[in-house]
């Protein structure tokens, strides 16, 4: 029994596209009651209690933060508490079954209490998390959520959420609380996925799945693993998984051992395997052609033939990788897309709607968007400052768009901002790995949360130590260490320049990297650039009003006063990269849309183009490789 949309459900569409269990979830997006708690003092006096129900004096619908107008509040001011509260009741389907709460995002941390009782809490802002409220459920619920976003605390990693009331310059408006699909699902009581990890090999037409399964084995539990493509299996291999939690059980043959140090015993779960794909079926994720395979998982009890579990996904056969050596004399290595040269012609993203702020209105409106990447003649995005929704990269996976992953910067350097940062960096990569759109991760921007990095070599150790941590969490990705500036370890060269554009030297030197104008040193004392691919992953900014009233806070870099002119100086910018492409190897220009005050955008907030997109494809299409 699938209840996700009765007509009023926003955002019913299913949350998780890379993990989706059909037919046994429910929607919690819609109307839930809500209040602010600007004294704080809703743990003393128990909101979570049933008795306090008139608390929540105001109405919000989920998933949109109370900042936006979509919320039904659409309040801009502090309010670091705040409360949810939701009433519902399980279909008689869920009965027996293992019940599971899923939060696409919280933003900033939260404590989740259900009839009454604690269930957990979760902090950070940008990732899901997920409750086993089995031991909770009733046959009539109450469902209450206390978050607290602190709206001025510079050490949580906040991006581009402004510290002051009124959005100014750069920075936008606050995002609080649930921004993400809230939904529940029932799984067997016996065993069930939790999460899987797929790394393609296109070398050796092969993929290494990694699993982790809840529940014990028995010699009865299998796992098939079945690869698709356009519905036609591909390949297929079947476990038996009996030494789940029995640490003393025979392993199965197909099941790859989990190196380590010899007095350690092998840990049961998770556990990991290969599937090949026959050559003559090996079909690549292109920019072009970006293919889908998809991998149905299935639990079963092969004696009584009882499915357990079922789980869909799917990946992409793709690598990304940077060449060993530079192709011609007196240039520098190249970014390789499935080993062979890709040039990126990115744009920047940020992330926000005008009425839904970090939260789209639709699942077509994300659509849209990385369809008019694709309509401009680009072939990828920089994701900047904010962790996007799942339902954004699937659409990347789908229509074949280069991402950069990124996550919202804090902006002072202390113990807790890099401990946070970290740990909820790891969360972001676990959640992201399968997406083959992804090819490279940022952690920092411009120095933001190492100020002074170059007068300081605790941070300057701080960021190459950030390369190699994120490098060993995903060793198939690139890592970009610190854009823009500050480099210390980095598998890119990254540079952002919105003026002296003349500066850039017409051919590769590698003592000319160096010199390329810059407000700080583009590499920290003792750090080298190695002949890294070189992209400028911040340029452009050319502001434009397309209605011509333009308001006294309204900013671009450089502003123009048309349609064509702006188009224009697009053309002649490309132009000049073109001309250098030997060396630089792809751009991110600032920004496929406007952002309130920012108008920097080739469309305008409400995603309306400042000129013909095809118009700027044309001209694309015939510079870079």
């Amino acid at each position: 029994m699938k209840i996700i949309n009765d007509g009023s459900i926003p955002r019913p569409e299913h949350p998780r596209p890379q993990f989706e269990r059909e037919n046994n979830w429910i929607n919690l997006n819609g109307e839930w009651e809500f209040a602010f708690d600007d004294a704080n003092k809703g743990l003393k006096e128990r909101w979570y209690e049933k008795s306090q129900k008139e608390k929540f004096d105001k109405k919000i619908i989920v998933p949109f933060c109370f900042q936006s107008k979509l919320s039904g509040i659409g309040d801009l001011g502090f309010h670091d508490f705040m409360w949810y509260r939701k009433e519902f009741e399980l279909p008689p389907s869920f009965k027996n079954k293992r019940i599971l709460l899923h939060f696409g995002a919280v933003d900033y941390s939260c404590t989740v209490y259900l009839n009454e009782q604690y269930v957990g809490s979760h902090e950070g802002g940008y990732v899901g998390f997920t409750f086993d409220i089995t031991d909770f459920i009733k046959d009539n619920n109450v469902l209450v959520v206390r978050v607290e976003d602190p709206s001025t605390d510079l050490e949580i990693p906040r991006g581009k959420q402004y510290w002051l009331e009124e959005p100014s310059g750069i920075f936008y408006p606050r995002v609080s609380g649930i921004w993400q699909t809230a939904w529940i699902e029932a799984v067997s009581l016996r065993n069930h996925l939790k999460w899987v990890k797929i790394t393609p090999d296109i070398d050796k037409s092969e993929i290494i799945v990694e699993c982790d399964v809840h529940g014990k084995g028995t010699p009865d539990l299998t796992l098939s693993a079945t690869i698709l493509a356009k519905d036609k299996p591909v390949s297929q291999e079947t476990l038996r998984l009996d030494f789940l939690g029995n640490l003393l059980a025979k392993r199965d043959r197909k099941i790859l051992k989990i190196k380590g140090a010899r007095w350690q015993p092998e840990n049961p779960s998770p556990f990991k395997f290969k599937m090949s794909i026959p050559t003559e079926k090996l079909r690549l994720w292109e920019v072009n052609d970006p293919f889908l395979y998809d991998l149905i998982f299935k639990f079963v009890d092969s004696k009584t033939g009882e499915l357990i579990d079922m789980v869909k996904t799917y990946f992409g056969m793709r690598k990304i990788s940077i060449s060993e050596t530079s192709p011609h004399p007196n240039t520098n290595k190249r970014v390789l897309l499935n080993n062979k040269p890709i040039y990126q012609k990115l744009f920047l993203v940020q992330g926000y709607w005008p009425d839904g702020l970090y939260t789209a209105p639709s699942d077509e409106a994300i659509k849209r968007d990385i369809q008019y990447v694709k309509e401009f003649g680009f072939n990828g995005l920089r994701t900047h400052q904010k962790v996007f929704d799942p339902r954004f990269l699937y659409w990347c996976d789908k229509m074949g768009v280069l991402v950069w992953g990124e996550i919202g910067n804090a902006f002072q350097f202390s113990p807790k901002a890099q401990l946070r940062l970290l740990n909820h960096f790891v969360e972001v990569i676990e959640r992201d790995y399968n997406h083959p759109s992804i090819i490279a991760w940022t952690i920092l921007n411009e120095g933001w949360g190492v100020p002074g990095a170059h007068r300081d070599d605790k941070k300057k150790d701080y960021t190459r130590g950030l390369y190699y941590f994120m490098k060993s969490i995903d060793p198939t990705r690139l890592i970009i260490d610190d854009d823009g500036w500050f480099h210390a370890k980095s598998d890119l060269c990254t540079l952002h320049m919105y003026e002296q554009y003349e500066a850039i030297p017409e051919s590769y030197d590698s003592d000319k990297i160096y010199q390329i104008p810059s407000p700080y040193p583009i590499y920290l004392s003792s750090c080298t650039h190695d002949d890294n691919p070189v992209i400028f992953s911040e340029i452009g900014g050319f502001g434009f009003e397309l209605s011509g009233e333009k308001k006294k806070e309204d900013w671009g870099y450089q502003m123009v006063q048309t349609s064509d002119e702006l188009f224009e100086k697009i053309i002649d910018l490309l132009k000049l990269f073109d001309a250098r492409k030997d060396w630089i190897h792809g751009f991110c220009y600032t920004e496929l849309y406007d952002q309130f005050q920012e108008i920097n955008g080739l469309l305008t907030i409400d995603r309306i183009p400042k000129f013909e997109p095809a118009r700027l494809k044309a001209e694309l299409d015939k510079l870079f490789y």
